[in-house]
């Protein structure tokens, strides 16, 4: 089975935040994971990833039980939100690329031409090509991402996490960032599973929601379903309005009191 399978998955550090989420992923799909701070988004991105155990239930990644490893992890791809990275440390562009093969090398394997070759032309189809021996904490934060998605993408994943990838960036940047990340699921044929509060900015693109709410309220299905006016406003615990317009639907928010 193609794809990534989530059976009655409890997901939280000892205590559930969220509890009995089932959820099929099906490959070259655009999902993104929606929902207030706390509520379990990227809880739920790591356990998927195998960072995190699950509390109970399971994953299954092309059909095969990975709820404590399996050789099928090796299918997805993460961009963890800029504050997982110091932004000082002192390497290039091109080194960050190619610490992206470092989980899939063996014990005392070494990075290889063939290594720098793929690295350089993932630079090159995001256009960084020219950055490779820039320090990557002198760029901006836009390029940042931009290298980070780089780098997930050396290991020929057949889906990309994303957590919060236009956080902490202007709106131009912000902009640029989603329009790469729908060309990889278009153009190249990548899933995508992206935590992101732009729900406006990325609404054109998705397939499926997983929406998430305080004490452990979630909710899944296609975009028109789950984005709307009445779950929103339960799940935020705020007024929301959606206006209709050419671009899509644009998300008015405020306090109910």
């Amino acid at each position: 089975m193609e794809g990534i399978t989530l059976e009655d998955l409890s997901i939280g550090y000892g205590k559930p935040i969220v509890e009995g989420l089932s959820v099929h992923m099906a490959e070259r799909e655009f999902w993104v994971i929606v929902g207030p701070n706390g509520a379990g988004k990227s809880t739920l991105v790591k356990t998927i990833l195998g960072i995190l155990p699950p509390i109970s239930g399971k994953v299954l990644i092309h059909g095969v039980d990975c709820t404590s490893g399996c050789e099928e992890r090796r299918y997805l791809s993460y961009v963890p939100q800029m504050e997982s990275y110091s932004r000082d440390f002192p390497a290039t562009v091109l080194d960050v690329v190619l610490s992206g093969f470092f989980p899939r090398l063996g014990r005392f394997e070494s990075l290889k031409e063939e290594h720098y070759e793929k690295a350089r032309f993932w630079l090159e189809q995001l256009g960084l090509s020219e950055l490779e021996d820039c320090q990557f904490r002198y760029l901006s934060g836009g390029q940042q991402r931009k290298v980070l998605i780089a780098r997930a993408l050396v290991g020929d994943p057949h889906y990309i996490f994303l957590d919060e990838p236009t956080t902490g960036v202007d709106l131009k940047s912000s902009r640029k960032i989603i329009k790469l990340i729908d060309e990889l699921h278009k153009e190249k044929g990548f899933g995508i599973c992206m935590v992101t509060h732009e729900i406006s900015a990325v609404w054109q693109f998705v397939d499926k929601v997983i929406l998430l709410g305080y004490g452990g309220k979630f909710f899944v299905g296609s975009k028109e379903e789950i984005l709307n006016e009445e779950l929103l406003s339960e799940i935020y615990e705020v007024e929301v309005k959606v206006v209709h317009s050419e671009a899509g639907p644009v998300f008015l928010i405020w306090d109910k009191h």
